[in-house]
């Protein structure tokens, strides 16, 4: 049969679409999703009643969507209370002020107006009020002796029955049981800096809606916050805004491992044999060893081990977070378009020569994608990139700093955020490290290595006296085939030859 894997009584059928699921968690139909969604491991701070303000902090793909989407399901099961899941798009108030308390005011407005309307609509009633003073009451502490959900159906109370189309009528036993079963209410707000720019107006409207769900927590204690941001986002905003300081400790990172991203794809090839109601017969073949079991059900999909430079084969799990940069929304475009070409070659998995034919393709919308995520740090970024083209994939860090100084800093008017005055080298440098454009690589005598990222030491190449504690740089491989950069194997034999062919040169004459 075309294109399937075969274990004893399984096939995985390769033109399937459903079989890795949707890039984007948000989009991905319900029974898919949560038939492999994985858990990370903060999940836990999120749903805890405890914590009025929980943020996740993660790029895009890495997971913030799926984590505040696990988040909803969760509570659904476990509470009563209300439940608001929304984005900060539908409720980003329209302003051309650039004045944080009109902004602060404002968000606080259209936050409290949509939890009113949300219970409205819940029990029947059109919820027309003015927030504002809702704002104004919770300020003078007229919550003290009553909860937020009593205020508002108190007002909604006093205004007119209404008869829906169906002939039932609102009824204060409706309104009672709201009052008895449901205490707090949880917002679930996603994407509050989508389609940010770094201009006075943006950070602004970013920074004053963190503010604004501060003051509203501290005022309304019934009241929790889940959401989102980008790391570069915030590290843009929080420099101007010292108020963002007391929201630091609330905020987690979303960080991938090897072995998380090999949980996520057997979690993912698990959701599929389930749905296709064969995982009975799967498991019986597989290792009762939680690790073992990961690594079959990745195995039953890709080539293990990979071919991963010169005579040299690592685990299919490294290759594949190396080449994904640790991101699962990567990873999985990844499996998906290396799928087609196992399926078109009729392989019975895929393997690494599946993943080298569509590589170059994917890691010019890596660059695109970098490019579009932090422009908004340096406008130039697409220029810098550029700039790699045709030269090495590894660098000493006197040749990097070499290498920008004369095909970047020269050429182009260069201005990165939180870089006071023109960019030197060794920032430009820093700024390709800190967004993975480039990796640490740390050689050993027995000729293995470890490669260095920033989130792992985020003080190279910042120190004045020991800016890279001895490694390299390598530009991540996702970016080399479209870069068309120069293997460090081919240039080291090349060089080899050429010192050799000079030598023989020498005796000859």
């Amino acid at each position: 049969m075309n294109s399937i894997n075969s274990w004893k009584n399984i096939e995985i059928d390769y033109s399937d679409k459903n079989l890795f699921g949707n890039d984007a968690a948000e989009e991905e139909r319900e029974e898919i999703f949560f038939s492999y969604a994985l858990e990370p491991e903060i999940l836990d701070g999120f749903l805890d009643n405890d914590n009025s303000i929980q943020v996740v902090r993660a790029f895009k793909g890495e997971g913030k969507s799926a984590l505040l989407r696990i988040t909803k399901n969760k509570l659904q099961k476990l509470t009563q209370d209300l439940i608001i899941n929304t984005t900060a798009v539908s409720i980003s108030p329209i302003l051309e002020s650039v004045e944080s308390d009109i902004w602060t005011r404002t968000w606080k407005k259209s936050i409290l107006n949509l939890i009113a309307n949300e219970i409205g609509s819940k029990i029947g009633f059109a919820y027309t009020d003015d927030a504002m003073s809702l704002v104004e009451e919770a300020e003078n502490n007229g919550f003290k002796e009553k909860s937020f959900l009593s205020s508002i159906i108190i007002r909604i109370k006093n205004q007119p029955l209404e008869i829906h189309k169906n002939g039932t009528i609102n009824s204060e036993k409706t309104i009672e049981r709201w009052l008895h079963d449901k205490t707090n209410t949880w917002l679930i707000i996603d994407d509050i800096d989508q389609n940010f720019t770094n201009t006075e107006k943006n950070k602004i409207k970013v920074a004053s809606f963190f503010t604004a769900c501060r003051q509203i927590s501290n005022t309304i204690p019934e009241i929790r916050f889940r959401l989102s941001i980008r790391p570069n986002v915030w590290k843009i905003i929080k420099r101007e805004y010292e108020a963002l300081s007391h929201i630091e400790q609330y905020i987690h990172d979303l960080n991938w491992s090897d072995e998380k991203l090999q949980e996520l794809i057997a979690k993912r090839v698990e959701g599929y044999l389930k749905r296709k109601e064969i995982w009975e017969d799967s498991e019986k073949q597989l290792s009762k060893k939680m690790d073992r079991k990961k690594e079959q059900l990745l195995q039953l999909i890709f080539e293990d081990p990979m071919p991963w430079g010169i005579n040299r084969e690592r685990p299919a799990k490294i290759v594949l977070s190396t080449l994904s940069r640790h991101r699962p929304r990567w990873l999985i475009e990844l499996s998906k378009e290396s799928s087609k070409v196992a399926k078109k070659k009729d392989h019975n998995k895929i393997y690494f020569e599946d993943i080298d034919q569509i590589i170059e393709e994917f890691g010019r919308k890596r660059i695109d994608d970098t490019i579009a995520e932090f422009k908004s740090q340096c406008s130039n970024i697409e220029e810098i990139l550029s700039a790699f083209a045709n030269q090495d994939e590894r660098y000493s860090t006197a040749n990097l700093l070499k290498t920008i100084k004369n095909r970047i800093i020269e050429g182009t008017n260069l201005k990165i955020e939180g870089v006071l005055g023109s960019p030197t080298a060794k920032d430009v440098a820093h700024f390709l490290y800190q967004i993975g454009f480039i990796t640490g690589r740390k050689d050993h005598p027995d000729g293995t290595y470890d490669h260095i990222s920033f989130d792992k030491e985020p003080t190279l190449l910042k120190s004045r006296t020991n800016i890279d504690q001895g490694v390299q740089w390598e530009i991540h491989p996702v970016f080399r085939q479209p870069l068309n950069l120069k293997n460090v194997a081919t240039t080291q034999q090349q060089q080899y030859n050429e010192k050799r062919k000079n030598l023989t040169n020498q005796r000859s004459q």
